[in-house]
């Protein structure tokens, strides 16, 4: 995930904006869509279901070490006493072939520095997208 870049907007309404990199710190990146299933039996299926996918949200888990000074960290975890609006901002994840999502989000499950006695702090956050993100593909070569 080193060659993926995530960013997050950390002046929400002002335009454009001050889109720090999350990077700093951080050893994990997972994203997941979180989708939202019906499964269903008909009887032509012969006891058999099926499944659509009828809703989802993009999410992304990150884990890592505190670094404080850092302008990503240091926002996200300004929220951690913050609820409702305050939480929302926006994000930016540009993947290696330069493919883009980017829309508004929500900082979620904001867990701070943790551990043992002379240990790093670890850390943990979500960044979940608000609707479906805009994707921009790479450019053509």
């Amino acid at each position: 995930m080193n060659k993926h870049k995530f960013e997050i907007n950390t002046t929400p309404g002002i335009d454009p904006g001050s889109y720090a990199r999350i990077a700093a710190g951080i050893a994990s990146a997972e994203p997941a869509n979180n989708e939202e299933l019906s499964q269903d039996k008909y009887m032509d299926g012969d006891g058999y279901g099926e499944t659509d996918v009828i809703g989802a949200q993009t999410v992304l888990s990150f884990s890592g070490h505190r670094y404080y000074g850092d302008a990503a960290q240091d926002y996200i975890f300004s929220k951690v006493l913050e609820l409702g609006n305050s939480r929302r901002t926006q994000f930016r994840w540009t993947e290696p072939d330069g493919g883009i999502f980017e829309g508004d989000c929500t900082i979620a499950n904001i867990s701070q520095p943790s551990g043992d006695a002379g240990a790093k702090g670890e850390i943990s956050f979500e960044i979940h997208f608000n609707g479906r993100p805009s994707y921009e593909p790479p450019a053509a070569p």
